[in-house]
């Protein structure tokens, strides 16, 4: 979570950065179409990590990572007793547990897609659309703001994963 809240502090420094040279430029075109395609594309990425670290969250809770896991790649031949066990249990699990196709659509939610990604979406399209309907649609700072966000959420990234390499 602490990964997430600094990553929020540098989006919002460089988000501070473009509304600042958006103003020194006196272009508000620019500011609209990158504000618009920055915050979408924000709430888009942060959903997409706040679903997938709860999709792992709940993997490691539920037990299906470690020694079982690995040992599904080590015996190619399915030479173990124990692993035909553990596909029996798992066997009898699903068929008793069969889904109706609106409680599969309900559930399918709990991976890693989650509303706020949804309403990212939503709202880069909705901006577009009446960015497009009002004429101050500007294709270069749209993509740029669309950009930002994925570029900069990347390089964090990188450099927070080498600081943890070179500490070990």
């Amino acid at each position: 979570m602490r990964e997430l809240l600094n990553l929020i502090r540098v989006l919002i420094s460089v988000d501070v950065g473009i509304v600042v040279f958006c103003y020194l430029e006196d272009n508000q075109i620019w500011l609209y179409n990158t504000q618009i395609a920055f915050f979408a594309t924000s709430l888009i990425v942060l959903g997409s990590f706040i679903g997938y670290s709860n999709m792992v969250r709940r993997q490691i809770e539920n037990g299906n990572v470690g020694e079982d896991i690995l040992k599904k790649y080590d015996d190619q031949f399915d030479l173990y007793d124990e692993e035909d066990e553990i596909k029996e249990k798992e066997l009898e699990k699903y068929k008793k547990k069969k889904l109706k196709w609106y409680e599969a659509l309900l559930f399918s939610f709990k991976g890693g897609f989650n509303l706020i990604r949804i309403l990212g979406y939503v709202a880069l399209i909705a901006g577009f659309l009446w960015l497009k309907n009002v004429g101050i649609f500007d294709t270069m700072s749209f993509l740029f703001g669309v950009s930002v966000v994925p570029a900069v959420s990347l390089v964090y990234l990188f450099i927070t994963s080498r600081k943890y390499k070179s500490r070990q």
